[in-house]
């Protein structure tokens, strides 16, 4: 199991949604994003035998905070996995962006330490003339490398509006390539996505005690994560795989990231939101 890519891959999650086709702008669209953050608690989930992971525990948080130009996200991830022999992996994974609302420009920083050592770094800037345009992604960290997306690629707050959009609409499925900065060498990644099903009410599930930022309709969401520079020939295996219960403004309640011989739980604990900046 590749332990670096596999947790790059587990943050970026935390703000993957589904994709379908780009809105003209996520100033247009008519979806509510709250403005907040999430605190969550991590815990191991389903352990096949032969599992080289046996527990783990952590603590995540995410931020989505509205500007009047645009969406900063910050996370923050700390887990310890046990293995079955041998001292826990001790793991801390940071993340900051920034989406401008007109979809024209979204930076990006992330580092990925295991045991106290970077094992992934990434900085840089993408841009494109809008939204369902090809652009092209510059980085200062690895310095050098470049990324070019095609038109049908969106960046991750525009990726969680088309979720929603996708959901309030019915639709059953979709695909698109996802860029959030993470991973250069698959990048952009191919994103295939399930909508679970019609929207369950805010009442149901055990996480909808948090005040009126949990008491909104849901929708479980399987999404699979495949290298976006493989062919496409319908044979590969995802990269990752997970699910989450994300509701109709934005806030997901759950996580289950599956790594197939283990699943780790990203439970919501506690939520705050964020007043609106007032903006001319």
């Amino acid at each position: 199991m590749n332990i670096s890519r596999n947790l790059s891959l587990l943050g970026s999650a935390v703000v993957i949604s589904l994709a379908t086709p780009v809105a003209p702008s996520l100033a247009q669209s008519g979806i509510t994003h709250a403005s907040h953050r999430a605190f969550y608690e991590i815990s191991i989930g389903r352990v096949d035998p032969g599992s080289t992971i046996v527990d783990a525990r952590g603590r995540m948080v995410a931020e989505w905070r509205a500007a009047c130009d645009g969406w900063t996200t910050t996370q923050r991830l700390r887990v310890s996995m046990a293995p079955g022999e041998g001292e826990p992996i001790e793991s801390d994974v940071r993340m900051t962006s920034f989406e401008r609302l007109d979809g024209t420009e979204y930076t990006f920083d992330s580092e990925t330490k295991i045991g106290g050592e970077t094992v992934e770094a990434v900085q840089g800037k993408a841009k494109r003339p809008g939204p369902g345009q090809a652009g092209v992604a510059t980085y200062d960290v690895p310095r050098g490398t470049i990324v070019e997306f095609p038109s049908d690629t969106v960046f991750p707050f525009e990726h969680t509006i088309t979720i929603l959009e996708a959901a309030e609409r019915g639709a059953p499925r979709a695909f698109n390539y996802y860029f959030d900065g993470s991973q250069p060498d698959i990048s952009p990644m191919a994103s295939n996505a399930l909508i679970l099903g019609k929207p369950r009410d805010g009442a149901d599930g055990s996480e909808n005690s948090f005040g009126t930022l949990s008491d909104h309709p849901w929708w479980p969401v399987r999404l699979a994560m495949f290298n976006g520079r493989a062919a496409t020939s319908g044979n590969e295996e995802p990269e990752f795989e997970m699910t989450q219960i994300l509701q109709n403004n934005g806030v997901v309640r759950k996580f289950e990231f599956d790594y197939g011989a283990f699943s780790l739980i990203a439970a919501l604990v506690n939520i705050e939101e964020f007043e609106r900046p007032k903006c001319g």
